[in-house]
């Protein structure tokens, strides 16, 4: 197997498990708030962990939620423009280290609160004004409303799977967002889940980004 192919079945292998995190999470109504590579911490054994949970809150649908979380490149449209989110911030997120796994950067690397908006619709495009926040409509205008390339031009070496994974996360609207059990299903996961482990090694060797961050307070031991 060519080391490009070993390396692509690492970021399966690392997506997977940060998937299933994420379900374990937000099926017990917790939402992290704060999902950013130095809060993964990935084992020699290329066993992945989710960390730092200072940010972490029980997710109830009336419960008023502080906007200050998530580190900014990290942060999801829907707390940068209204405050109002849920579990979605998560999957958001994830779809930004996802990104990040292949291109070695963060993908928006915005430098205040509508900088970061402006880095989002870069490349997902400016969403239709219907989408858009009632409350945050006067906003929209600020923001130039052209049609941006393929995601594949911000993070090549994607095949059609992946891609369409990349896109699925990285969607505007919450409630259109993939959740974490609906894209553990995806076809990106296509590969038999034992030749995936195999990569777990290099996984860990390969993303050191990912293993810089503390915590003893672990998902899954």
């Amino acid at each position: 197997m060519y080391l490009k192919e070993v390396i692509l079945l690492a970021h399966q292998d690392l997506m997977l498990q940060m998937l299933h995190g994420l379900d374990f999470l937000h099926a017990n109504r917790i939402v992290h708030r704060d999902l950013k590579p130095q809060n993964i911490l990935v084992t020699r054994s290329g066993i992945l962990k989710l960390a730092d949970f200072g940010l972490a809150r029980i997710y109830a649908s009336d419960m008023k939620l502080t906007t200050v979380v998530v580190t900014l490149w990290y942060r999801a449209p829907e707390v940068l423009l209204t405050g109002k989110y849920a579990t979605a911030v998560d999957t958001w997120s994830c779809g930004c280290i996802f990104a990040e796994l292949f291109i070695r950067r963060p993908l928006f690397k915005g430098n205040s609160e509508g900088d970061q908006l402006k880095k989002i619709f870069d490349v997902i495009g400016l969403p239709d004004l219907s989408e858009w926040p009632e409350s945050a409509v006067l906003l929209w205008n600020s923001f130039r409303n052209v049609r941006p390339p393929p995601i594949d031009h911000f993070v090549p070496e994607l095949d059609n799977q992946a891609r369409d994974l990349l896109e699925k996360l990285l969607v505007f609207n919450p409630d259109q967002r993939i959740i974490a059990r609906a894209a553990l299903n995806h076809p990106y996961f296509r590969d038999d889940l034992e030749s995936i482990r195999t990569t777990s090694s290099l996984s860990a060797s390969e993303n050191d980004s990912f293993s810089d961050g503390r915590s003893d307070t672990p998902v899954s031991k």
